[in-house]
């Protein structure tokens, strides 16, 4: 799960998603599934928006042994899609036409850290309050984990292409 937002709002809401759906595998001894998750998480949101909202906008990411790799975008408002691709903040005006342009169904791991950089490195040239530092996660069939980092210029390999 990837979440931007007001830092209080940001924090407490994953954590309460977080605990709550472990706390689902705990009761239940089987785990949600990545849209079992998104669709608790779009509820919540949705619930809290008549109260006292979050404002958040958030990534989730899972692997599903039946289904496979998903994605969903879930935003402040409780709405809720599911996405090939995904990405917010100012940065994400330059890095979904990259995506746009260079993403394909079929990528290798390889490929799809090639077309991360280039979206760093848009980023980067375009952006003028780009953050100085990227993390890069993979999710897949062996789990969430982090990749690479990307700390400066420097660090982002530079093609032709």
């Amino acid at each position: 799960m990837g979440a931007s937002g007001e830092t209080g709002d940001r924090a407490q809401f994953t954590e309460y998603i977080q605990k709550n759906v472990a706390l689902y595998q705990f009761r239940n001894g089987i785990p949600l599934t990545t849209a079992a998750a998104a669709n608790f998480t779009r509820g919540e949101l949705a619930t809290a928006l008549r109260k006292n909202p979050y404002m958040v906008n958030i990534i989730l990411a899972g692997y599903d042994k039946e289904t496979g790799p998903s994605l969903y975008f879930i935003d402040y408002i409780a709405s809720l899609h599911k996405v090939d691709k995904a990405a917010f903040g100012y940065g994400s005006y330059f890095a979904l036409s990259m995506m746009d342009r260079h993403y394909r169904h079929d990528m290798t791991v390889e490929e799809a850290i090639a077309l991360v950089d280039k979206c760093i490195m848009e980023i980067r040239s375009r952006l003028v309050v780009a953050p100085p530092n990227f993390l890069i996660k993979i999710v897949d069939k062996d789990g969430a984990r982090e990749y690479a980092w990307r700390e400066s210029i420097k660090d982002t390999p530079v093609s032709a292409a």
